[in-house]
């Protein structure tokens, strides 16, 4: 995935996340919202035949603003390993009991 910084400042930041869709910019921006420090966390598409999402995340100023998209991407990576083993439990679970 190639980002597409278009500002950032201490409180924030607007990237642009190319080749990806409305399925990255809204997890991104739903998982932001939940951050303490941020107040606003949005995505926009810019044409519909692009599809490319624009990030846009505003905080107080208390944590930057870099800092706390790394930090909702490092939520999501560890929620996602959480559904993984899930996952894995699942089909370990069904191997052992067919049959």
């Amino acid at each position: 995935m190639k980002v597409e910084v278009r500002k950032l400042t201490s409180k924030e930041l607007v990237m642009k996340l190319l080749g990806e869709d409305h399925t990255l910019g809204n997890l991104i921006a739903k998982e932001a919202l939940k951050h303490p420090h941020v107040k606003l966390a949005a995505y926009s598409i810019e044409h519909p035949l692009e599809g490319s999402p624009v990030i846009r995340l505003v905080t107080d100023e208390e944590v930057s603003a870099l800092k706390v998209f790394r930090e909702v991407v490092q939520n999501l990576k560890a929620e996602t390993q959480n559904l993984l083993k899930a996952l894995k439990s699942l089909e370990e679970f069904k191997e052992n009991n067919e049959g």
